[in-house]
């Protein structure tokens, strides 16, 4: 797996964001299912995952404690894949995922943006979370692309 570094960055001077990407060994096809399946998004994102896969749709993300709910903003077969969601009594972040085809594999990046960073504590403290957070969904979301069902 190869991560970019995109650690706490500004868009026009607003709040930081973080970007990651990795490259798997799957076509687009098999990266947007794992996406955007709620069995599949079990498997890499949350042990719990409700989504409604189309523009307008409702998530909620649940890991523990951690519940995060939003709407579904883009939703673009095997390309780009877009939600907002939040804590309770946290400011809401913007995450869009997309998917570019490459040979033998994919590239898929997530960037995540608060979208209200005086709703938040600490905007960078926050971006920091969501960096670490993102690393360790994407190496879970590699590994279970690279599972192997034999009949």
């Amino acid at each position: 797996m190869k991560l970019r570094d995109g650690d706490a960055k500004s868009r026009d001077g607003a709040a930081p964001w973080v970007e990651r990407e990795t490259l798997v060994e799957a076509s687009p096809e098999e990266v947007w299912e794992a996406l955007t399946d709620e069995d599949r998004l079990e498997e890499w994102l949350a042990p719990d995952v409700e989504l409604d896969p189309v523009e307008g749709g409702e998530i909620a993300v649940s890991d523990g404690e951690d519940r995060r709910t939003g709407t579904v903003e883009t939703f673009e077969e095997s390309e780009r894949f877009a939600f907002t969601w939040s804590r309770p009594g946290e400011g809401e972040s913007f995450v869009e995922f997309t998917i570019e085809a490459l040979p033998g594999g994919s590239r898929v990046t997530v960037v995540e943006t608060p979208m209200d960073s005086a709703a938040t504590n600490s905007a960078a403290g926050s971006t920091a979370l969501a960096a670490g957070g993102w690393d360790a969904h994407l190496a879970r979301l590699e590994r279970s692309l690279s599972l192997v069902l034999v009949a």
